[in-house]
């Protein structure tokens, strides 16, 4: 995606610069934060190993809604923490719709 919207061509800045007032803000505001994700300019954590003191520095991710590693990840825990949730019970309650003319075969 980012090589797509970001490439040489500059395809989403072309884009914003043709229908740039009837782009949403947020819209905006996502791109631009797809835009810089992983890269150092929003901060990193720096890492360093106290026995050979090796460093390592991992950028910090956007975690919007557009980006398409952070918001695979969030989705993924969402569903993870739903199934929690509501899965965990000693019971189920099921409700099954049976259609008109075949009623009278149950009742």
């Amino acid at each position: 995606m980012k090589h797509i919207f970001f490439d040489e061509h500059q395809h989403w800045d072309r884009f914003v610069e043709k229908h740039g007032n009837r782009v949403r803000a947020n819209v905006i505001k996502e791109v631009d934060k797809f835009r810089t994700c992983g890269t150092y300019e929003n901060g990193f954590k720096l890492f360093v190993c106290e026995g050979c003191h090796d460093v390592r520095k991992i950028a910090f991710r956007c975690k919007g809604r557009f980006c398409t590693s952070c918001s695979n990840g969030e989705t993924e825990e969402w569903g993870r923490l739903m199934a929690e949730d509501m899965l965990q019970v000693s019971h189920r309650h099921v409700i099954f719709t049976i259609d008109e003319g075949l009623r009278n075969i149950f009742f």
